[in-house]
């Protein structure tokens, strides 16, 4: 065998074994670093796991597998459009969508005046606890005079509560939907013990009306709601023939049809709320702006 082959297999040979030495001494280590030893005469190069390995005739040497991370190049090109996503199908689509006032988050809601047909669009926040707020009394009008009604509310709690926003609503006997009665502005206050009184368009009690609605309330059967901005039912009755979703346990007597002042529907004297419709609330003489 000649002497250049005999050169060329030594060196295959240590090359071997220096795969294996750098694959057994963690060679790059962990950081990604390389550690070497250089003979000081020949420069001969030697791989270790640390150059506390070096020798007194070698120099250690230290370099990284991967370099520092160079400046960024220019921006590509910007790519295709995207589709465009799915349009509004009506403004009421508008609703639940989210929406910031300040740093505060909430969603859009949106309530109609059956009267004027104007749309009231706003962002409800997340707020304190519901308001101990419940219904009192309720009357589907007189002999002669149905829209002489009213709905009333009551404060049960021991502190103001702040109803900016909340809504009365109605709802048919059978019915799935909310009818808008009244929102309150904002800075509505009830103090404690007090009423909050709605009178429909042809009330005419002796204690005036807080508020008004338009939208007349079915005597055989029906149900009233009130919700919170978020849309929260806070309370409820219904009445009669009432098969919807504001019936709580069972429905309350619907008011009879009586000559002026006619009869209402109030809760019993004690006050208490058992969300039972038919246990809360009894038959008697409209008694707005005080405990039924």
């Amino acid at each position: 065998m000649s002497l250049r082959i005999w050169i060329c297999a030594l060196a295959l040979v240590v090359v071997a074994v220096a795969g294996v030495t750098l694959a057994e001494g963690g060679i790059p280590g962990p950081d990604g670093v390389i550690n070497a030893c250089r003979k000081i005469e020949g420069g001969r190069l030697r791989a270790v796991p640390s150059v506390k390995r070096c020798r007194s005739y070698e120099r250690p040497l230290k370099w990284n597998v991967r370099g520092p991370v160079g400046p960024p190049g220019p921006q590509g090109p910007a790519g295709p459009r995207g589709e465009s996503g799915p349009a509004l199908a009506s403004f009421d689509a508008l609703a639940g969508l989210s929406c910031t006032v300040g740093p505060r988050s909430g969603t859009i809601a949106i309530d109609y005046d059956t009267a004027s047909g104007d749309a009231h669009i706003r962002c409800v926040l997340p707020g304190a606890p519901p308001a101990p707020v419940r219904m009192n009394e309720f009357s589907t009008g007189v002999e002669g005079a149905l829209t002489d009604e009213f709905v009333e509310l009551v404060n049960t709690g021991t502190e103001a509560a702040n109803l900016s926003g909340y809504r009365l609503v109605y709802r048919s006997a059978a019915g799935t939907s909310d009818v808008s009665l009244a929102t309150l502005p904002d800075g509505t206050v009830l103090a404690p013990g007090t009423f909050l009184l709605f009178g429909g368009s042809g009330y005419a009690g002796g204690h005036p009306a807080d508020r008004s609605f338009a939208t007349s309330l079915a005597s055989a059967g029906g149900g009233v709601g009130l919700r919170d901005p978020s849309g929260v039912l806070v309370d409820s009755v219904a009445w009669g023939t009432a098969t919807n979703s504001f019936v709580e346990g069972a429905v309350a007597p619907a008011p009879t049809i009586a000559p002026a002042p006619g009869k209402s529907a109030g809760r019993n004297p004690d006050g208490q709320d058992t969300n039972d419709n038919g246990a809360d609330f009894t038959e008697g003489d409209p008694t707005p702006g005080g405990a039924n």
